[in-house]
């Protein structure tokens, strides 16, 4: 796990730097969210519209929208499939992003082209060099992890 400025990047995930969303594979799904830096950046989440399962999405389609105090605009899909499952206490309770955006995935994805479009994705310890100008860039810190 690295740690920069407060915020984690999780080594065993895969990145979309350019749409600041994580993906897990977990067997024939993929667990998607947020990543820390950018709910930060966000602000608190208080609202968040999830595409239904059986929705297909194309890579860097959106997944979901989202609602801040800062912030207003979609959450892409870091690769293309079909919405499996939606996480329920997340639609509830976007904050929960908030609290811990590793723990707090928003969708499972059914993916279609997984081995191709992984490598269009930041590895874990790449990514977490990468997110450092980023983070930088936006101006955002907090403590504790």
């Amino acid at each position: 796990m690295s740690d920069y400025r407060g915020f984690r990047v999780p080594e065993d995930l895969h990145y979309d730097l350019g749409y600041h969303v994580w993906l897990r594979v977990e067997g024939d799904l993929v667990a998607v969210g947020a990543t820390d830096p950018a709910q930060a950046y966000a602000g608190e989440i208080i609202h968040m519209g999830i595409k239904k399962a059986g929705t297909r999405v194309e890579r860097g389609g959106i997944l979901a929208t989202i609602e801040s105090a800062k912030f207003m605009g979609p959450m892409r899909s870091p690769v293309s499939g079909t919405v499996s499952a939606v996480n329920g206490e997340v639609a509830k309770k976007p904050a929960l992003v908030n609290g811990d955006a590793y723990a707090n995935w928003v969708v499972l994805l059914k993916p279609e082209k997984l081995s191709a479009e992984l490598q269009l994705l930041t590895p874990g310890a790449a990514a977490a060099e990468k997110y450092k100008p980023i983070v930088d860039e936006w101006g955002i810190e907090k403590s504790g992890g």
